[in-house]
């Protein structure tokens, strides 16, 4: 999945729960388990901040590491 900028203002935009459900998701596609992860008071707070002030070129380069990590190219 490609994210981009209007993707990110949806995440953002999700109550604290389907947005970390969204993390746990997105996370279980690329092979890691954040099952057993407890996220702390703030911790949503602080990731729809950093969310939110991705930048293109940042969101461009998530986009290139997904697919080495998932494609290995």
């Amino acid at each position: 999945m490609r994210i981009d900028k209007k993707k990110v203002d949806t995440l953002c935009s999700m109550s604290d729960e389907r947005l970390w459900g969204a993390v746990k998701f997105f996370a279980g596609t690329l092979g890691a388990d954040l099952s057993k992860k407890r996220v702390k008071p703030g911790e949503i707070d602080r990731l729809r901040r950093t969310l939110r002030a991705l930048t293109d070129d940042d969101l461009a380069r998530i986009n290139r590491l997904t697919d080495v990590w998932k494609y290995g190219r």
